[in-house]
């Protein structure tokens, strides 16, 4: 009686060791994974604004206003985004001159995702997501164009667009800054994750990286020996031409993580302390000030009135009240009434 118990106990403990075993193979296989999926995004510069970049501080020359007032399309985007008053010295991030007019009415997004894999519907499912939760935490509208014709047929401009691509590079994606007129790409690998695709959304919606501020250097150290030679402008700063106010944003989601770009796997970038930077996965408190300042929740219409979303952010993130949201409508559409639901777009789904 006694010896079975004892090859009882001896069964037990070596199966322990077996499962235990399985675990550990299972954390180290899953930590391989993650070491082979691990994703690079690049911020996009067009070989001009990378000239511009280096003779002038900023990508955006100043004579590149792109002011809409005095053009057809301004019709259509109004040459403000959602600015609806004087703007003030500095907001509460980090993008181009607002009079540079890199800022959407709403973003006009097409997901040319074919639903051709289980990776690809994932892919989709969560830049859906990622959608979603910039939309319910700021002002910032994306508006479905995927039905919508290339160019506008009366006016005949090109419709400003950001088709959204699977990225032919497993392992890298990108997206440019802002508006820049016409049609732009944001390219994401079958592994992006909501937060990676949320980056390259507010990246378009006209947020600099963290870590191209211009007062950087006090916050953070830039090891670019570690980075590899083709990326070492995503850690240049932006020197002019640029918005900002307040301190450095640990909790941006636009910041570097610290061996994003690294072709050793050393550190990229640190805190000044040589601490490690995490990459962020939600919007900070200053990113959703940033985006709620320059964006107003439009709902699409057909004709020329400016009707809000029920939930408008000012630029504290504070909801405005149902009053003040109805004063704002009335001014942004210098007092004409509401025509009714009759004029809104009808809703693609995504």
């Amino acid at each position: 009686m006694r010896t079975t118990k004892i090859k009882l106990f001896q069964l037990f403990v070596l199966s322990l060791i077996v499962i235990t075993g399985c675990k550990k193979d299972n954390i180290i296989g899953g930590d391989d994974q993650q070491d082979e999926v691990k994703l690079n995004y690049e911020l996009k510069y067009s070989e001009q604004q990378l000239k511009n970049w280096k003779e002038t501080g900023s990508p955006f020359l100043e004579s590149e206003q792109k002011n809409a007032s005095n053009t057809k399309i301004e019709k259509h985007i109004p040459s403000q985004g959602g600015v609806f008053e004087p703007i003030p010295v500095g907001t509460k991030a980090y993008g181009p001159n607002p009079y540079q007019n890199r800022y959407w009415s709403m973003v006009r997004l097409k997901l040319a995702i074919p639903i051709t894999s289980t990776p690809n519907s994932q892919l989709k499912s969560r830049v859906v997501q990622a959608i979603n939760e910039i939309q319910a935490n700021t002002n910032v509208r994306f508006y479905n164009s995927i039905n919508d014709p290339v160019t506008d047929p009366t006016w005949g401009f090109t419709y400003p667009n950001v088709h959204i691509h699977v990225a032919s590079d497993a392992k890298k994606g990108s997206s440019f800054v802002g508006l820049q007129g016409g049609e732009q790409y944001i390219y994401l690998p079958l592994a992006a994750t909501k937060e990676f695709i949320m980056r390259a959304l507010v990246n378009a919606a006209g947020m600099y990286n963290e870590q191209q501020r211009n007062d950087r250097d006090t916050y953070v150290n830039i090891n670019t020996a570690n980075v590899d030679a083709v990326n070492r402008f995503q850690f240049d700063k932006i020197t002019s031409n640029f918005y900002s106010m307040g301190s450095f944003d640990f909790n941006s989601i636009t910041l570097a993580g610290s061996t994003e770009f690294s072709f050793n796997g050393q550190n990229s970038i640190t805190k000044k302390d040589n601490s490690v930077i995490t990459p962020n996965t939600s919007l900070s408190t200053l990113d959703r000030g940033f985006l709620n300042y320059f964006y107003l929740p439009y709902i699409a219409r057909t004709d020329i009135y400016r009707e809000l979303a029920t939930t408008v952010y000012d630029s504290n993130n504070n909801i405005l009240t149902a009053q003040q949201r109805a004063d704002l409508e009335y001014y942004i559409n210098n007092g004409a009434s509401n025509p009714g639901t009759s004029g809104r777009s009808p809703v693609v789904p995504w």
